[in-house]
């Protein structure tokens, strides 16, 4: 990793205040989290694309509920559906059929407009590609959310320093992001999603584009601010060692879930175990499921194969690229453009 990448991690272990001790008890409550109700249900999801003539079914039937508090991994390789499904559950696309209730809501009805102010007040999302503003700053990006929430400008410049300084970028707010390096860039997409302390917090392959030193490091960085902040963080990814972190891993294969893994008990918990960051994490050549004997089988949602579909989980992206657009046409008549992020 470069120098400049390092230079500020000494500032991360120390503005934690989420102590090893803490974490574990909160993962100790979640043993006896599954008594109370689900945030999230789905049941009966089925996504169908058209493809010229041919119909290829992305999802088919998949059944699950996601609890507070909990760390999720949808598992799966490229074309499985994973990306699909988290599609669906951040209300980017609407399924073909079945519901998707959240906090007692049904998303899949909801208008645009609705979905966007849902999604405003409960939810956080962290991209592979980073999604940042290339014409702001650190700050002014991790600000632009609270914005957006209507926060008034001297908070939203504060809440947007405490993050940069809480994921170690306390020295490169006025960085623009092609002034940082993959890793930084990431940091400061975390101090994004996390600033508004959403409920849910969505990372489509969050460390897809960084080196395995980093990776861990952005992994250990993301469930302890869930942890403390009590948040519910689902992540997608093709890696078995990302999955590691999660309390719940659902195995996704040819759109349905093929088995679900109670992780709690193996999984890495931050500061206290991991993979050796001298060496790169083993990963399988297919990158299957490992261990099916914790499968639920009332969870599995039962399907025929379909053909792979390219990843759809560049919606995600094309989708934020085209609202960073809409957003800088928007700060150009605001005080947005207008932002200091002087420190007094």
């Amino acid at each position: 990793m470069p120098e400049t990448e390092r230079e500020d991690l000494s500032v991360i272990g120390s503005s934690q205040s989420l102590s090893l001790r803490a974490a574990e008890q909160e993962q100790n409550r979640l043993t006896n989290e599954k008594s109370v109700k689900p945030i999230i249900t789905i049941k009966g999801l089925t996504k169908v694309f058209t493809l010229g003539r041919e119909k290829v079914i992305a999802l088919n039937g998949i059944d699950l509920q996601i609890y507070p508090n909990e760390i999720v991994c949808l598992l799966g390789t490229s074309g499985s559906g994973k990306s699909t499904l988290l599609n669906m559950l951040a209300g980017l696309e609407k399924p073909t059929k079945g519901s998707i209730v959240i906090y007692g809501e049904r998303i899949d009805k909801m208008s645009e407009r609705k979905l966007a102010i849902f999604r405003q007040k409960n939810m956080g999302f962290v991209f592979q590609s980073y999604n940042l503003l290339p014409n702001l700053s650190a700050i002014d990006n991790v600000a632009l959310p609270l914005s957006f929430a209507g926060v008034k400008k001297k908070v939203r410049n504060k809440r947007a320093r405490k993050m940069l300084k809480l994921v170690g970028l306390g020295k490169r707010m006025r960085h623009k992001p092609t002034q940082m390096s993959g890793g930084q860039q990431q940091r400061v997409g975390i101090a994004r999603a996390f600033v508004g302390t959403p409920k849910i917090v969505f990372a489509d392959e969050p460390t897809g584009n960084l080196d395995t030193k980093t990776t861990i490091e952005i992994m250990e960085m993301m469930v302890r601010m869930a942890r403390e902040n009590r948040q519910t963080l689902i992540i997608v990814t093709h890696d078995i060692e990302i999955a590691a972190y999660a309390d719940t891993i659902y195995h996704i294969s040819d759109g349905k879930i093929s088995s679900v893994e109670d992780n709690r008990e193996k999984q890495i918990v931050p500061g206290k175990q991991g993979h050796d960051a001298n060496e790169s994490p083993p990963v399988s050549s297919d990158n299957q499921p490992q261990d099916l004997s914790q499968a639920s089988p009332g969870i599995i949602a039962a399907a025929e194969s379909e053909p792979e579909i390219p990843p759809i989980g560049e919606i995600i992206t094309q989708d934020a690229e085209k609202e960073a657009e809409e957003i800088e046409k928007i700060l150009e008549k605001s005080d947005m453009s207008e932002i200091h992020t002087e420190e007094k």
